[in-house]
């Protein structure tokens, strides 16, 4: 598998897959824990995120999260979701998998918990291994593309 969105695309794609699977009260719920995050704690995170990485590396992060952030959007479409901040949420998680280990514990979690609220697995620094089937269905998801 190409490495996309870097050495940590597995745990993207595992993301991913599963921000196809919410539903509507999850996305509320997604929607409340990222309203009760500190803009200024997320803005210090992102900026960690700046810092602890190469261009390459920044690169692959903001891919992995312009993907969940379509993904989150299609998510909330179907069902009838229009909470931007869900959107946002998945973008703010999507980039701290992405960073794996490039990021500090703390910055990771403020960055993953609001997502968490519907994804608790999140909260583990490593997802789950993704099986086959997630991964066929994520890599359809982008058109077939495998990278």
């Amino acid at each position: 598998m190409t490495d996309v969105f870097g050495p940590n695309t597995r745990g993207v794609l595992h993301l991913i897959s599963h921000l196809n699977r919410v539903d509507g009260a999850q996305i509320d719920e997604v929607v409340a824990a990222w309203r009760r995050r500190s803009r200024s704690e997320r803005a210090l995170a992102w900026a960690s995120l700046g810092h602890g990485t190469t261009p390459a590396e920044r690169r692959a992060i903001l891919d992995a999260a312009v993907q969940a952030r379509r993904d989150a959007m299609a998510a909330a479409q179907r069902h009838q979701r229009t909470e931007w901040a869900f959107w946002a949420a998945a973008w703010d998680a999507a980039a701290a998998v992405a960073a794996g280990d490039r990021i500090e514990e703390e910055n990771y979690r403020v960055l993953i918990e609001p997502l968490s609220a519907a994804l608790p697995w999140l909260r583990e620094r490593t997802p789950t291994r993704l099986s086959r089937s997630d991964l066929q269905a994520t890599i359809a998801s982008f058109g077939g593309r495998d990278g």
